[in-house]
């Protein structure tokens, strides 16, 4: 949860006019004024504003040029001075190769920058670019005061005694929705070009377009496929298919969450993006030879009023996965740091509230996020049709899109859950507005798990279910005053256009753990984050899950599951804290840990390893 204080430290841009044509219905005490949207909440008025730097993603990539001597950058007003470090990447040497930066680096001056390229002549031509004609070049923008603002890649080309820079990938190739017989390759271009990715013999093509995903159909289960994208400087890639559903093969996945910009300088934070510890993370999972890694949610800080800057957050996450990600897929979630909010302050008190964007079905969090990632998509649309559905006839209701949806591997599924749905992170103290609240997975969401669980119940080819979602449903350090306990209060609950649904969070809560435990016999664990620290906690019977004095049904549980807690992927971290049932987490540790589950056939054992010093930090049974 993002408190008010993060806010106050940001600078309030106020703008002109937003531009909208109307309010979304399942909000309350909105309106809009000459297209500006103000909230009238608890007698104040709260104007909308912008609550980030304003920073735009195309600005920080610089609009490259070629010149004869190299490349020019324009980085745009918000970025005036600064510095641009910059090296070659040599696709030859080694399969995953980095840039490897120069020992000078590019001023940038009334936000221009000129790399000289003729320096990486010579004996700084590691590859071989003078010979070819061609070449990849990895940069770095560093803002006036230090911090790193975007890590960006491009193509160049010299001819004719002139630098060119022709469509470059500036994101990707990566693996998406791998099944045992399809794969989703995405990618995005610095400009418009043609593009074909050759799979084996197969041709795919892409015309007109910068962002590109291409489904690959026809393939066989577990087969290694070598690929390249034609129409780019490029390189060599590969893949491997999922095991044919049902195959009881023995393979291993990796689990974390929360890498949002942490403290310690540098690759710490990459503008809203823990690159230093993710990458490293991603680095120790591909070479566990994990077949996936599942990410449940706060890759980045956000809370963010603008689109663009939220996208720049998004690509320095993004690019701490590369260069694995052209190779086995990183699944992801959402969570709280993922909300792009119309933000709402008060002149007088300097107090800040958010709520989902809208409209929804271009600004929302939710749909920002899905054109940022590739996932599936699932028959769940919105909460439109709810009993608390203001109206019938039209969509009301931000879209699920990307963010609730299951997957298969082998013997495995995997349900993700969105538990910052249609979220107003201040909704516990400003109710007014309507929203939902941190933690609460809201009427047609919850039917679509149900449905979801009895549906691999009774497939006897799925062995293991895992079900991740970004909160805990018991917290022990840094979210105890909220996710699924709010302090043991069960008052908190969403409010749809000013009327509060009917379940608090912990009947909510409970109605999860029934379809999880006592409704299915194949869930094996929760695998969540938010804390930003590890924790095992063994979910029984026999654990204490109450407020002193509650007066409503308690749930009985039929058997032992485990939450999985990883929210240590480098964002700042959580002590542990007293709870009910604080003996029941275990291995509480605040080292950053990636969770390696091996599954061999009906055996399921889990890892937890420190990805830099390789010490093993808990290890347990799940399944036998």
């Amino acid at each position: 949860m993002l408190f008010r204080s993060l806010f106050l430290c940001f600078s309030f841009l106020f703008f002109s006019n937003f531009g909208y044509s109307q309010v979304p219905k399942v909000y309350s005490n909105i309106s809009l004024k000459q297209g500006n949207a103000v909230a009238f909440v608890k007698g104040k008025e709260f104007p909308e504003s912008n609550n980030g730097k304003g920073y735009q993603l195309q600005d920080l990539i610089g609009y490259p040029q070629g010149t004869q001597t190299g490349v020019k950058f324009n980085f745009g007003p918000k970025v005036s001075s600064g510095t641009v470090y910059f090296g070659l990447i040599n696709p030859a040497d080694g399969k995953y190769p980095m840039p490897v930066y120069f020992k000078r680096t590019a001023d940038i001056v009334a936000s221009v920058s000129q790399i000289d390229l003729n320096q990486l002549r010579g004996k700084y031509d590691m590859s071989a670019w003078e010979k070819s004609g061609a070449g990849f070049l990895g940069y770095r923008v560093m803002g006036p005061k230090g911090q790193l603002l975007y890590d960006g890649r491009l193509s160049f080309i010299f001819e004719n005694d002139m630098f060119r820079v022709p469509p470059s990938i500036i994101e990707g190739p990566t693996i998406n929705q791998l099944t045992d017989n399809s794969v989703v390759i995405s990618l995005k271009l610095n400009k418009q070009g043609p593009v074909t990715i050759l799979v084996n013999d197969s041709k795919y093509e892409s015309i007109g377009k910068t962002s590109i995903e291409i489904k690959i159909e026809g393939l066989q289960p577990n087969t290694d496929y070598d690929y390249i994208v034609e129409g780019v400087v490029g390189r060599n890639y590969s893949f491997k298919t999922n095991p044919a559903k049902g195959d009881r093969s023995p393979f291993v996945f990796a689990y974390t969450s929360d890498s949002r910009a942490g403290q310690g300088g540098g690759e710490r934070n990459l503008y809203g993006a823990n690159y230093y510890v993710m990458q490293r993370i991603v680095a120790y999972s591909n070479a566990q030879n994990a077949a996936f890694l599942q990410f449940t949610g706060d890759m980045i800080n956000g809370y963010l009023a603008e689109k663009q800057e939220m996208n720049l957050q998004y690509a320095n996450w993004k690019r701490s996965l590369e260069p694995y990600s052209s190779f086995f897929p990183i699944n992801v979630a959402m969570g709280n740091h993922e909300a792009l909010v119309n933000y709402f302050s008060s002149p007088e008190t300097e107090e800040g509230l958010g709520i989902d964007r809208f409209p929804f079905e271009t600004e929302s969090a939710e749909a920002v996020f899905a054109t940022n990632f590739s996932n599936p998509f699932s028959e769940l649309k919105s909460e439109d049709g709810s009993l608390y559905d203001p109206d019938s006839n039209t969509t009301d209701f931000p879209p699920y899109n990307e963010t609730v949806f299951s997957y298969i591997h082998g013997n495995c599924a995997m349900l993700v859950l969105n538990s910052n749905y249609w979220y107003a992170y201040a909704l516990t103290r400003y109710p007014g507005t309507s929203g939902n609240i941190h933690a609460y997975i809201m009427d047609n969401q919850l039917e679509w798990f149900k449905d979801e669980l009895r549906k691999y119940e009774n497939d006897e080819d799925i062995d293991h279910v895992f079900v991740t979602l970004h909160t805990p449903f018991f917290p022990n350090g840094g979210h105890v005053i909220d996710d699924m306990w709010y302090n043991g209060k069960n008052w908190p609950r969403p409010i749809v256009d000013g009327e509060k649904v009917e379940k608090g969070i912990i009947e909510r809560r409970d109605e999860l753990l029934d379809a999880m435990i006592n409704q299915s016999t194949k869930v094996r664990a929760a695998l969540t984050g938010d804390e930003h620290n590890y924790a095992k906690t063994k979910i029984t019977e026999a654990m204490p899950r109450y407020p002193e004095n509650w007066e409503r049904p308690k749930l009985k549980l039929k058997r032992t599951i485990y939450q999985i807690n990883n929210g240590s992927a480098g964002a700042p971290y959580y002590a542990k804290e007293k709870t009910p049932w604080s003996e029941f987490a275990t291995n509480f540790s605040t080292q950053n840990v990636v969770v390696l589950v091996r599954v061999n056939g009906k055996n399921v054992n889990v890892e937890v390893k420190n990805p830099f010093t390789e010490e093993l930090v808990d290890a347990f049974e799940l399944a036998k």
